[in-house]
Order: structure tokens, then sequence, then C-alpha cells
């Protein structure tokens, strides 16, 4: 959760949002924006914004809110619409619409969020790729945990998210899910996001074959040769070991164990 309000920010970034906005009307802290020092909801007479900032001296996580500003542009309505951003005074600022009376979704056994999270899935197989942004691809995102082998089962030139914890999925009143925080966003082979979101379904209770059932009604999933699903698994598994090793919080062993399973699900299932 960011620490920081515009209150806090240097006179010049609180001017150039100023002059964005118009007059705020109210301003809290929220509970999105993990990474982000500042992280804001501001209601202003124009609407309801999302707003996050960084510090210049974490240039590679700028990079990173560059890219989810860009990204934004381009969803659909899969996301929140990107508004603005600022670069002053050793700040970038990004600024979202605010997706109004929504939920982290539930992942657990028996959510009716689960159908809302599927047709997300399968809307975001049909994002086009944007022209305007630079994107690193799956299989360098996964060299460090597969052979050249298994990396070439994960390559591919569909748009994904890769981040598929809860906390970047909000379900509104309607039921529609959005996902949020596109920052690591990714091409690779279209099903990827789905397997992803298979293993946190196990983290959250599923068997795998329970999650592999939620996965395959995203048809790029079902489609994908258990072997490359396999590969994949196997990777992901390697991947949040490693992540556990450097991390103290309790729910990358969760993490750790779900992809475990995972893959020793889908080992059956590639033979």
């Amino acid at each position: 959760m960011g620490t920081l309000t515009l209150a806090n920010m240097p006179l010049p970034v609180r001017d150039a949002v100023a002059r964005r906005t118009g007059l705020v009307l109210a301003m809290r802290p929220t509970t999105t924006g993990h990474n982000s020092p500042l992280s804001v909801r501001l209601d202003t007479v124009a609407g309801t914004l999302f707003v996050k900032g960084l510090p210049d001296a974490s240039p590679g996580r700028v990079a990173t809110q560059r890219r989810e500003f860009r990204i934004s542009r381009h969803l659909q309505g899969l996301g929140p619409r990107a508004r603005w951003q600022i670069r002053t005074d050793g700040w970038h600022l990004v600024a979202f619409d605010h997706i109004d009376n929504a939920r982290h979704a539930d992942y657990w056994p028996g959510s009716a969020d689960l159908t809302a999270v599927v047709g997300l899935l399968r809307a975001v197989t049909r994002l086009r790729v944007p022209e305007d942004v630079e994107l690193r691809r799956a299989e360098q995102r996964l060299a460090a945990y597969g052979t050249a082998a298994q990396l070439r089962h994960v390559a591919g030139d569909a748009l994904l998210h890769t981040d598929l914890n809860p906390g970047n999925v909000l379900v509104t009143e309607d039921g529609t899910a959005r996902l949020v925080d596109w920052g690591w966003a990714t091409l690779g082979a279209p099903w990827l996001d789905a397997a992803a979101w298979g293993i946190w379904l196990v983290a959250f209770g599923h068997t795998p074959a329970a999650a592999h059932a939620w996965a395959a009604r995203v048809p790029a999933y079902q489609a994908a040769a258990p072997a490359a699903r396999h590969a994949y698994a196997v990777m992901a598994a390697a991947m949040w070991e490693d992540i556990v090793e450097t991390s103290d919080v309790s729910w990358a062993l969760h993490l750790r164990d779900a992809a475990a399973a995972w893959a020793a699900a889908t080992a059956s299932e590639s033979n």
C-alpha cells in the first residue's frame, strides 16, 4: 500500500496534477498499487481517478509503470483507461479511470467470480498487441528456469498479463471482471495466462484437476499441447521456488507448493 498522498509531493508535482484534474473534491490512499509509494484515489469535478507514482530514482520500476500506462490505452474496456502521466521534479505519476464499486476476485472453490475470470481471460486472448509498446517475451522472462526445448513451448505473439493474483482482478457489481496492473505485460503463447491462473486456483484450495478444468474453459488453453502445458508448469514451479528463496512472505510459499502440484499433475497429462 502506498504511504504517500499528493500532500507529500513536491509543489511542482502537485501543480502538474492540478492542471490535469481541476478541483479535487476528495483524496484517499488506496490498497492497490502495492509497489508504489504514492497510491491514491482522487475524486475530481471531472470524475474519479486512481493515481500512483514512483521516484525517478527507481528507473526499472518507472519503466514498468510507463509500460502499464501505454498498455492501458489499448485494453478495450478489459482494464482501467489510462488518462495521463507526469514526469517532473523527480517523480513519475500515472492516472487511470477508477473502477468504482469493484472488489478483488474470489478464487476459492465455489466462487461465482470464476466464470467471470474465464470470460476475462478469453477476451484478453483477443486483444491486439499494441505497436507502440516494447514488450519482453515469455521465453526471455522464463529463460533462467527452463531448457531451450521448454522455452520454445511458451513462445508466441499474444499479449499476456502474466500476474493473475486476485488483487489484480477486479469484479464489479454487475459481475464483470477486469485486469489492472499491466506492468508485467509480455508476449507469448496465448494460453499462458490461463495456465498461470490455474496455479493461483490451486493455491486457493482447488485440486489440480479442478483448476485444470477451469483453465480449460479458455479455448487457447484447451488447444495447447499437453507437453507445452507441462513445460510451462515445470518452469513456473522453478520460478516460484526461486521467489521463495528471496522472499519472506507466506503467500509465496503457498504459490511454490501450488506450482509444484500443478507441475506434477501436468506431467501425467503430457505422457
